[in-house]
């Protein structure tokens, strides 16, 4: 691990954060893969020594700058489990070529990573919310729904990925919302997860 990625000095953080920005920048105007060290270093206006005091590498640098947006995309956690979730949704479609930039790439499985650790708290909440009608049908776990709702939700993100001339990702998430509603038997009045 490089020597200051979990430095709390907030000299080490704002140096980190220009490093962040500028992999994310860069991760929109271009494949992540056709991206350097270099690249990154010259937008920061850092040096090589130093980009390497707080990442690993390229790949690093670009997945730790995506993770955090991600996270300050739901850094607020007011709302329901489906406000949060098409806030999540919204952003990365507000960020489209810097996902599309980076899903061919080495660093793909880090970003999905990232996104279902912001998807997870959301999808516990709804799963919470559900149990009872499910247990009723099946002896399913809460753990257990928490992953299919993940993993559904992913699905949505990575078949409108895939999609190069779609612009509907909120209303993909939407309609997956609705449907989560539809088979937990989720009303509006119970938990705030209605379409609108």
């Amino acid at each position: 691990m490089a020597a200051r990625a979990d430095s709390a000095d907030p000299r080490a953080e704002r140096v980190r954060s220009r490093l962040r920005a500028a992999a994310f920048a860069l991760a929109h105007e271009g494949p992540v893969d056709a991206l350097t060290v270099g690249d990154i270093v010259t937008r920061a206006g850092v040096s090589r020594q130093v980009f390497y005091q707080h990442f690993r590498d390229r790949d690093d640098a670009v997945a730790s700058a995506v993770s955090a947006a991600f996270a300050a995309a739901t850094a607020d956690h007011s709302g329901d489990a489906r406000t949060r979730i098409l806030r999540l949704f919204d952003y990365a479609a507000e960020h489209r070529s810097a996902y599309r930039n980076v899903v061919p790439s080495a660093v793909t499985q880090r970003v999905a990573a990232a996104f279902r650790v912001e998807l997870l708290p959301a999808c516990e909440e709804i799963a919470a919310q559900g149990i009872p009608a499910l247990t009723a049908v099946a002896g399913l776990t809460e753990e257990a729904v928490t992953r299919f709702l993940v993993g559904g939700f992913m699905e949505v993100l990575r078949s409108w990925m895939e999609d190069p001339d779609s612009t509907d990702l909120v209303d993909r998430a939407g309609a997956a919302l609705d449907t989560v509603n539809a088979l937990l038997g989720l009303t509006p009045s119970t938990n705030g997860l209605h379409h609108g």
